[in-house]
């Protein structure tokens, strides 16, 4: 027992340890972020829910990598770590000679081709398992856990290839989850635009002066009336200038109310870098243009000329700087400005504000016209924050529901009709409890796993702007069908590695472990032939659920919207196709369970009134689980997209 809790502890271990090595930051953008990558990781580069999504892919990577290395040991030291000499070093394969058991191939033909119902089936009617003594032991040393957990999360020593294959996987989860990729898009975007800001003809400092300070309004004429100089003052320089100096009065300043406050707390150093940054900037600038010295600049904006007071500089005692370097400090900084606005973006501390009623006093009119223009210099990404970016979110509330509906339904089967299946299966009556067990593992497994690898796809692919929406009116089938495909192969792929690791780790516990090569690779492919099928159904599910998700971008959920009655005739739809589905698999694994049944049936392949019953309880039970899965999904995209809209309609109407 003290085996097993020492392997649950060690990854306890790995999932809370391992999230400082993955908020590490990965600069995949090369130096686009040197001035500023320092003080950004990635959990504040992309909102708390992306992060956890990618976060959880990389901690059940490390999970599946912690479990087989606490598994086969001996594997450490051939891949160059240290030489651990406990815990399981041989590869599971089928019982031998001097450990006589009921062969596994004639135990999977009775349970229908599960490995795992096999093995728990035989622990239960076999009354002496194994000849070792402790048969509470699951086969792996304590310390063995306990190395294997600390090296994974880096408080132990590590071997090379297990810190190279951290990096990468560290990098891959930060690309699914668009880090940096997504805020340096949003920067990149935002350089090409231009924030508007009116100078009159007269070049006087208009009267709407939009919350920016009066000594910058000047600033920025005096600046654009220099057309020649040392080096031509291009348009560029002018347009980047006037962004920093408009952002930093309203955001880095504070002159405009933004929202999420806790969340902007978090980046008030990146703040006060940037305001410090921009007070060198114009300290620099006024003294090479000699801003407030001349007599037709002091003429002309008298008490409107002051220096910006940057903390340890005084006014006047910096070198000039050249033409050459102080352009390209203003295109740097308006890069690092954009960045700010990117993130606040992401965090919602920058969010669309609704339409109101504009006060009569100065004050409130001007704050209405500078969120104008701030809100018009991001209408883009605020009308994405609005809708696309706030509509993935539905990604963890599907999750949600189709872990919660799986887990359900498995147990209503399990306690009702799993008794009537499992008698067939067996041939005689099973306990409710490991009913339960069975199915509800099986289930998690087979349904769960592909949804949740299907959802990462989706929304990974979707923050990278790779995922083309299946409903879209100009994909073509060239798009549509590699897409479906990549999704489908991909659920049933890892859905299938982890039924196979699974079993085969319960056959070597549980019937013994062997040194032979032949009996591994025998139990690994009957494996395969028998549980690879179950897997195919969750893909096909999680391909269903895909694509009503996508459905909501389209006009498809116009049709789906109207009432529930249409979610009900969408889950009906989808129950008959999984129904054969269901009915399909299972067909196949009595196939390949008669093929390798350790006694072959004379005439071949025979399917007898047995087979034929439990092909129809998965049909039904594929059928009925998608069935709730479908109903579930479809309604909870109709009722957000609905209230959503509401709420948008209302914001507008002010």
């Amino acid at each position: 027992m003290k085996d097993l809790l020492a392997l649950l502890f060690g990854a306890a271990i790995v999932v809370f340890f391992s999230y400082d090595r993955f908020n590490r930051t990965t600069d995949e953008a090369g130096q686009q972020l040197q001035r500023l990558v320092n003080q950004l990781s990635p959990d504040k580069l992309r909102s708390g829910r992306v992060v956890f999504h990618a976060y959880t892919f990389y901690a059940l990577t490390f999970l599946v990598i912690y479990f087989l290395l606490c598994a086969y040991a001996e594997l450490i030291p051939a891949l160059g770590g240290p030489d651990i000499t406990v815990g399981a070093s041989k590869l599971p394969s089928l019982a031998n000679e001097e450990n006589p058991q009921t062969p596994v191939g004639s135990l999977l033909v009775q349970t229908g081709g599960n490995l795992i119902d096999a093995i728990l089936h035989q622990s239960l009617t076999t009354p002496k398992v194994s000849t070792s003594a402790d048969q509470t032991s699951i086969g792996i040393d304590s310390s063995t856990s306990m190395a294997v957990a600390l090296m994974i999360v880096g408080l132990a020593p590590a071997f090379p290839i297990l810190q190279r294959f951290e990096v990468w996987m560290r990098g891959a989860a930060h690309r699914l989850a668009g880090i940096p990729t997504r805020v340096l898009s949003v920067r990149d975007e935002l350089r090409t635009g231009t924030i508007d800001l009116t100078f009159s003809a007269e070049g006087a400092i208009p009267s709407d002066t939009l919350l920016i300070p009066r000594s910058d309004w000047a600033r920025l004429l005096y600046y654009r009336s220099l057309a020649k100089g040392p080096r031509e003052i291009t348009e560029d320089f002018h347009r980047d200038l006037a962004l920093v100096i408009a952002v930093s009065a309203w955001v880095i300043d504070h002159r405009l109310k933004l929202s999420n406050p806790h969340a902007r707390d978090r980046f008030s150093h990146l703040e006060e870098e940037l305001k410090n940054r921009k007070g060198l900037l114009i300290a620099a600038l006024d003294e090479k243009t000699e801003f407030g010295t001349r007599g037709q600049s002091r003429e002309k904006y008298g008490d409107e000329l002051s220096s910006p007071a940057v903390p340890g500089v005084e006014v006047g005692t910096s070198s000039p700087e050249s033409w050459d370097r102080l352009v390209s400090d203003v295109d740097n900084l308006a890069d690092d400005v954009c960045v700010l606005l990117a993130i606040y973006i992401e965090h919602d501390i920058i969010v669309p504000e609704p339409t109101s009623k504009t006060s009569q006093g100065s004050v409130p009119i001007q704050r209405k016209l500078a969120r104008e223009k701030l809100d018009l210099f991001l209408n883009e990404h605020l009308s994405d924050q609005e809708g696309a970016t706030r509509l993935n979110s539905s990604t963890a509330v599907t999750g949600l529901w189709v872990l919660s509906v799986v887990a359900l339904v498995a147990i209503l089967w399990s306690l009702f009709f799993g008794s009537l299946e499992l008698h067939l299966q067996l041939g005689e009556a099973s306990d409710p409890y490991w009913r339960i067990m069975v199915y509800l593992s099986t289930a998690l497994t087979a349904y769960c796993i592909p949804m949740f690898t299907a959802l990462a796809i989706r929304d990974g692919s979707k923050q990278l702007r790779r995922w083309h929406n299946f409903f879209d009116s100009n994909l073509k089938w060239t798009i549509f069908v590699p897409q479906a495909a990549f999704v489908l192969l991909a659920s049933w792929g890892v859905a299938t590695v982890l039924v196979l690791g699974v079993a085969l780790w319960q056959a070597g516990v549980t019937l013994g472990w062997d040194d032979s090569a032949d009996r591994f690779w025998s139990t690994l492919r009957s494996t395969f032939a028998y549980n690879a099928p179950t897997a195919v159904r969750g893909a096909f599910l999680a391909l269903i659920v895909v694509l009503i998700l996508d459905a909501r971008r389209s006009r498809w959920h116009a049709w789906l919207r109207k009432s529930s009655r249409r979610s009900l005739v969408l889950a009906f739809g989808a129950a008959l196709f999984m129904a054969l589905v269901g009915g399909g698999t299972r067909l196949l694994s009595t196939q390949a369970g008669t093929l390798g049944a350790s006694v072959p049936r004379s005439s071949g392949i025979v399917i007898d009134h047995i087979d034929r019953g439990l092909i129809a309880y998965a049909a039904i039970y594929t059928a009925l689980l998608a069935f709730c899965v479908v109903f579930s999904v479809a309604e909870v995209v109709r009722t957000q997209r609905f209230r959503l809209s509401l709420a948008i309609t209302e914001a507008k109407a002010g």
